[in-house]
């Protein structure tokens, strides 16, 4: 087995050993660190020392294992149709660890994803930091498994710039595509393109959902289907493409007809929540706030944040502050808890500039502290808009420095992501 040095290193990670420890009376570190790396092979006696100290028995590794991986394999196609099945994790384990090092480091990639599937990041971390170590970067399997939950893992945490890395660290290997089913490569491309649509980069999130889309309706895999049009749709109200977004809310709607009742509520939301940007962003405030309001009737499917703050922004346009205000006061008074600093400091802007007793010096407090924050998280949109709304009011209150300062901000963003995107 050319594999078994990385199969001790794994264990001794797992446990948590150093080198020394583990070798101890059996070998040199230096050895072992060779052993560990496949640069020798050392003789039969070594490796039943090695592994006995980690609570293996030699002789039994490599039996099997076609039947073990089989059984990795079902438990993780399982795991993407979520469907947890009967699997007796622990028992896999253990024959996961005999039959060597392949299968074990894909059982330990399988089960971190079971671990992010019940949201067990802290363990899941611990997890991935062995698997870093002993699995490198080229076209097998393992590696796109693994590129498949580091993906999931950071979009998890909202690292979205670690997330397209990693993807397209995966892209990178020649034959990738060869090396999953369709259904692996369809949510690894619709990862993808969230991860980039998170980011702002529309025409590239737009492409790799059109991949992942075309996957998904070859598979007549519906509901992730209906997925995919929400981002498309999201990407062609960015990039201006509004008949298209349209078009792409249109087939959304078709497919919510063929899924179940109980499924639709929450993609009612969404729907309704980017119809609403998609005639926002043409300027038709009256329209968009028609589809916000219907977005809220879901709002217990949702974060109820995002659609509030869309008609507080609609009303405010309108000038319509009476609605606005009615609307931070709702979602002030929500009891689904804590509300997140990202929109709690979003509702102290409007709070503020709507106050009948504004003056220049709270204006500019409320300036600095929202695009300050919003500069620390590179959320570049909503730098982009409030640099654009706080430019206006300074230009309202012959404030022309300010405004000025503002409006070379927004610009800026928009050149660098246009930039950035292209180089891309």
């Amino acid at each position: 087995m050319s594999n078994i040095g990385k199969l001790v290193k794994l264990k001794r990670l797992e446990k948590n050993m150093k080198q020394d420890e583990l070798c101890r009376g059996i070998c040199t570190p230096s050895y072992l660190s060779r052993i560990e790396n496949n640069l020798v092979i050392a003789d039969d006696g070594l490796y039943t020392l090695l592994f006995e100290r980690l609570g293996i028995n030699y002789r039994l590794i490599g039996q099997n294992s076609s039947l073990v991986d089989s059984r990795i394999e079902n438990w993780y196609r399982n795991l993407l149709e979520m469907n947890e099945g009967n699997e007796d994790i622990e028992e896999l384990k253990e024959f996961a660890q005999i039959a060597g090092e392949e299968s074990y480091s894909k059982f330990q990639i399988v089960y971190c994803r079971y671990l992010l599937i019940k949201n067990d990041m802290e363990e899941a971390d611990k997890l991935i930091n062995t698997l870093r170590q002993v699995i490198s970067c080229d076209t097998n399997r393992n590696f796109f498994l693994l590129a498949n939950v580091l993906l999931l893992f950071y979009i998890k945490k909202n690292d979205f710039v670690k997330a397209i890395e990693t993807g397209e660290k995966l892209i990178k290997q020649h034959g990738y595509e060869c090396l999953g089913r369709k259904l692996e490569l369809g949510i690894f491309y619709y990862n993808l393109a969230l991860s980039y649509k998170n980011l702002y980069y529309y025409e590239l999130a737009s492409s790799y959902v059109k991949r992942a889309l075309s996957i998904f309706k070859d598979q007549y895999l519906l509901e992730r289907a209906l997925a995919c049009h929400i981002i498309l749709g999201t990407c062609y109200n960015n990039l201006g493409k509004f008949q298209d977004s349209l078009d792409t809310y249109q087939l959304a709607e078709r497919i919510l007809d063929y899924l179940p009742k109980e499924e639709h509520k929450k993609y009612r939301f969404a729907i309704n929540n980017n119809l609403g940007n998609c005639f926002e962003f043409q300027g038709k405030y009256l329209e968009a706030v028609n589809y916000y309001i219907e977005a809220t009737k879901y709002l217990t499917y949702q974060d109820p944040n995002n659609a509030i703050l869309n008609l507080i922004r609609c009303y405010y346009t309108l000038g319509d502050f009476s609605n606005a205000k009615k609307w931070i006061q709702k979602a002030r008074s929500n009891d689904s808890g804590m509300i997140p600093e990202k929109f709690d400091i979003q509702y102290k802007v409007f709070e503020t500039i709507m106050a009948d007793n504004l003056t220049v010096e709270c204006m500019i407090d409320i300036q600095k502290l929202s695009i300050d924050y919003f500069l620390s998280m590179n959320d570049w949109m909503l730098t982009a808009y409030y640099s654009k709304l706080f430019a206006s009011l300074y230009e309202s209150n012959n404030l022309y420095k300010q405004a000025n300062s503002m409006y070379k901000l927004a610009l800026q963003i928009r050149n660098e992501n246009i930039q950035g995107e292209n180089e891309e």
